[in-house]
Parts: structure tokens; C-alpha cells; sequence
């Protein structure tokens, strides 16, 4: 009898290894991400493969299927400062649609293994690496590109900087500052009620500080342009031509790693009612909008981060210096 039995077992191996191999052969399912398929990531299998297993890591495999995919790109860094490659894989199913992921290559292997979820973008032009001074992580800055006809005609690109945060064991956002902003609309939309077209361009031009015995630092020079068109048709966005400028001025702004707040700021002040420190991490004023009489009022507010990782829009009067003296502007203006 368990002769029998011993014989069975073996028969039921053997049909396992044999069924799994047919799985394997025919229809390719790969498991584990490779180095070989990052070479070439957007031949036809591989893009299949890579969509697949990128969805299901993230869990959105309920959301877009890998036969959905239009593109994917892969950037390498060390962005976990361990001295391995890390594969930052942004995987785009259309310019509103593109997830990005990051894995690490496993030691001595050609594998690579899924660490976390940095989060849904819209367009991933590229993906830059900047070192810390303190060993042990690295700063992932994400260039993306937005094109939203919501409202007004906009189409804008941004910086956002991320960091590998070991403790919660995810990425945490370190950075979000507009590269570009290009926004037509016409005043019968808003509360001015003016029938005319309006735009609101910034292009910037920033250079990163990527001295290696200090943080980085990150530089901007802003050019913005409030302009207004003569054309009367107000069912049709106008031709450039038909725009002159009404107002302008160039903005300088400096971002500096600060390893007190694990962030990009502008500033630190102190809270007038609590009396605290704080990390001013945007500056409205600094902003193109408030080139526009309707959007004035928003000159008045700063985004700050607090001790406990709060983050808030307060306005600025509420805002000392450090050393007690009225808040001062977080940036350079010449008109």
C-alpha cells in the first residue's frame, strides 16, 4: 500500500512540474522584474510584463489593464544611498494617467523587487537624483507635465521632490514647486466679468547646488507675464498675436534642504500665537496669479509645515522672524 502510495505521489509531482511548465511556456507569465526587461522595456512583451506587474504591486490592477499601456520609462539611481540601483519605473496610460513605482535591484541577482508607491502623475518627463549629505537616503525630484482643459485652458509642469522615509517604510512628498504655468481663460468665468481673454505665463529657469559637502539647494529665477487680449470673440481662444502684456516681473527663490523639517523650505519663522518655529514651504505672493487684480488677495498667505508635520495655508502676518522682527518676503522680485 505505500508502495502504491509512494508511486501516486511521485506521478502527482511529476504532473505538477509538468503543468506548471506548460503555464510557463505558454503564455509567459513573469513574476519578478528583471534587468534584461528594463533594457528594453517598451518592446512588446516586456511592456505587457513590466504594466502587469506594476499594477498588481501597487494594487491597480482593477483600475488599468496592461493591455492599456501607452509608454514606460525607467530611470536609475541610487535613491535609497545604499550604494545599490534603484529602478524608478513610471508606467503612462495616457498624458492624465501614469503611475510611477520604484524597485531596488536584489544583490547578485538580475531581479528587482518592489519597495513602495510614489503615487499617480500626469505626464513623467524625467526623474532626477540629488544627493544628501547625510548617508543613508537620497532625494528623487519628479519633473511632470499637466495639460488640464478644467476651467481655464492650463498647462503647467512642476518639480516634486520625494525621499525614502526608512521609519514609515514609504516615500514622503519633499518638494512642489511649478516649473512652468501657461493659463488662458476668458473674464466672463470669473468674478471680474470682463468678456476679455486673459493668460498668466512663468517660465523658469533653476539650477541645482549639488555641492557634495553640503545639502542641495535649488535655485530659481522666474520669469511671469499677465497679458490680455484684444479680441472680442469669446467663444474661441485667440491667436498670441492678439495678446499684449499688461504686467510683468522676474521672482527669485532659493529652496534649501533643511534635515531639522526632512524637506525643501524656503524659510523658517516663528508663530506669532504659538510662539513656535515653523518651515515656510510656499509663498503665495511669489506666485503669477497675483498679477491679476481678481487674485490679489492670495499674496497674503504662505503654506508652513510645523513640528508635529502639520501642514497649513496662514497668513503671513500671523508670521514673525526668528528673532521677533516683522516676516519679510521669502523671495527677490524685479519688475
Amino acid at each position: 500500500m505505500s508502495k502504491l502510495l509512494k508511486k501516486w505521489g511521485i506521478v502527482i509531482l511529476i504532473a505538477f512540474v509538468v503543468i506548471g511548465f506548460f503555464t510557463i511556456k505558454t503564455y509567459g507569465v513573469v513574476e519578478q522584474i528583471t534587468s534584461d526587461m528594463l533594457q528594453d522595456p517598451n518592446s512588446d512583451k516586456n511592456k505587457q510584463d513590466i504594466a502587469r506587474i506594476v499594477l498588481n504591486d501597487t494594487g491597480r490592477d482593477t483600475a488599468f489593464s496592461p493591455d492599456e499601456v501607452v509608454e514606460i520609462k525607467v530611470y536609475q539611481g541610487d535613491l535609497l544611498g545604499n550604494g545599490q540601483q534603484q529602478a524608478v519605473i513610471a508606467v503612462s496610460f495616457g498624458l492624465k494617467n501614469t503611475v510611477l513605482a520604484v524597485y531596488t535591484n536584489d544583490k547578485n541577482t538580475e531581479n528587482y523587487t518592489y519597495i513602495d508607491d510614489v503615487g499617480d502623475f500626469f505626464d513623467v518627463r524625467d526623474v532626477l537624483f540629488l544627493p544628501l549629505s547625510t548617508p543613508g537616503t537620497n532625494i528623487m525630484i519628479v519633473r511632470e507635465y499637466a495639460n488640464q482643459n478644467i476651467g481655464a485652458y492650463e498647462r503647467s509642469s512642476f518639480l516634486k521632490g520625494y525621499i525614502w522615509d526608512d521609519k514609515n517604510q514609504m516615500f514622503q512628498n519633499v518638494l512642489s514647486v511649478p516649473e512652468g504655468i501657461e493659463v488662458t481663460w476668458n473674464g466672463s468665468w470669473d468674478t471680474s466679468g470682463e468678456e476679455r481673454w486673459q493668460k498668466i505665463e512663468e517660465r523658469s529657469e533653476f539650477v541645482f547646488n549639488e555641492n557634495y559637502e553640503n545639502d542641495p539647494t535649488l535655485k530659481f529665477t522666474q520669469y511671469q507675464a499677465y497679458k490680455i487680449s484684444e479680441s472680442t470673440d469669446k467663444d474661441n481662444i485667440p491667436d498670441e498675436s492678439t495678446f499684449h502684456t499688461a504686467k510683468n516681473r522676474v521672482i527669485n527663490q532659493t529652496y534649501y534642504w533643511s534635515d531639522d523639517w526632512s524637506r525643501f523650505i524656503l524659510s523658517e519663522k516663528k508663530d506669532k500665537a504659538t510662539g513656535e518655529k515653523v518651515a515656510v514651504i510656499e509663498d503665495f505672493s511669489a506666485s503669477p496669479y497675483v498679477l491679476v487684480e481678481e487674485y490679489k488677495n492670495m499674496e497674503n498667505n504662505v503654506t508652513i509645515q510645523r513640528p508635529n508635520g502639520t501642514i497649513e495655508i496662514v497668513p503671513s502676518n500671523t508670521l514673525w522672524e526668528l528673532d521677533g522682527t516683522e516676516a519679510k518676503s521669502t523671495f527677490f522680485v524685479y519688475e
